[in-house]
């Protein structure tokens, strides 16, 4: 997928909600009436210990968010986020660091809900170039509860646009400091000799400038083993975390307990992914992948 400057963006410089409509390709009123009437969302928890809710909008307000999404995507994005962009993945961000060296990890607190309806306005207004009217109207559309959504397509890059600037930051003191630097959503990692809990405290610093809550602050001194994005990172190289074998683990039991039909057809497509994933870090894994295609 070709990228471009920002300011090639269909998203850049809209000058008038008919202009906004016209570019989404939706009715006017439509847009106005999904920006400001109903409850345009599924509402939902997920997770079995500690529930988590999603807003994941519904069929006419999801395609204005896809679209959105797809236009934010084409951007050039910088070479230390991971989380949205095409050719990208967890993986990728994970394989940005070793063990060899020391590393600090900081999570953003409940990212997504936290990022506000006003700060996505401002990045429609100021960074885009949006009219104002255009810019809220924007925001409303793809925000919800006065923050974006949990469960759109939109949220993962939006959000990073909503904070680039605290991000940036972030990145100046890595390149300062001689550091590795990678984003994965809220997920951020510095890695090399300066990745010290005195630049943990700095990183700290800065999410607190930006009106944002740090969590899940960890500092691994070089040699110690650390998971990074769902992948282990030791020193004799990548492994899969004991998390996800144990979940290999319970799928292959659940499976030899279903009688044949869809729903267990079901579940060794899914389990197939589960297990081509793994390899992509252990490459081994992609043999047992391979001999669930006989389970049918």
């Amino acid at each position: 997928m070709k990228r471009y400057p920002l300011g090639q963006s269909r998203l850049y410089n809209v000058t008038s909600p008919a202009d906004l409509a016209t570019r989404l390709g939706m009715d006017l009123e439509v847009l106005e009436h999904l920006a400001n009437h109903g409850d345009n969302y599924k509402r939902f928890n997920v997770g079995k210990a500690k529930k988590r809710a999603v807003q994941e909008p519904k069929d006419r307000l999801k395609q204005a968010h896809l679209k959105v999404s797809r236009w934010l995507s084409r951007i050039e994005t910088p070479e230390y986020l991971h989380s949205a962009v095409r050719g990208r993945s967890y993986i990728t961000n994970a394989k940005a660091h070793s063990a060899e060296v020391n590393l600090i990890k900081v999570d953003i607190k409940s990212f997504f809900q936290n990022v506000t309806t006003h700060s996505v306005y401002l990045f429609l207004l100021d960074t885009m170039k949006c009219r104002k009217d255009v810019a809220m109207l924007l925001a409303k559309l793809l925000t919800v509860d006065g923050h974006l959504p949990t469960g759109s397509s939109v949220s993962p890059i939006l959000s990073f646009y909503a904070h680039k600037r605290m991000f940036d930051e972030i990145a100046a003191l890595a390149q300062e400091r001689n550091l590795r630097f990678t984003v994965y959503v809220d997920d951020m990692c510095l890695s090399g000799d300066e990745a010290v809990r005195a630049t943990l405290f700095r990183v700290r610093g800065i999410i607190a400038r930006h009106g944002l809550k740090s969590h899940k602050c960890r500092y691994f001194p070089a040699g110690v083993p650390r998971v990074v994005t769902g992948s282990a990172l030791t020193i004799r190289g990548f492994r899969l975390p004991h998390r996800r074998h144990l979940k290999i683990k319970d799928a292959f039991e659940n499976l030899d307990a279903m009688p044949e039909g869809p729903l267990r057809d079901k579940a060794i497509d899914a389990l197939r992914s589960r297990l081509f994933e793994a390899a992509q870090l252990e490459p081994a894994w992609a043999d047992r992948a391979r001999s669930t295609l006989f389970k049918r």
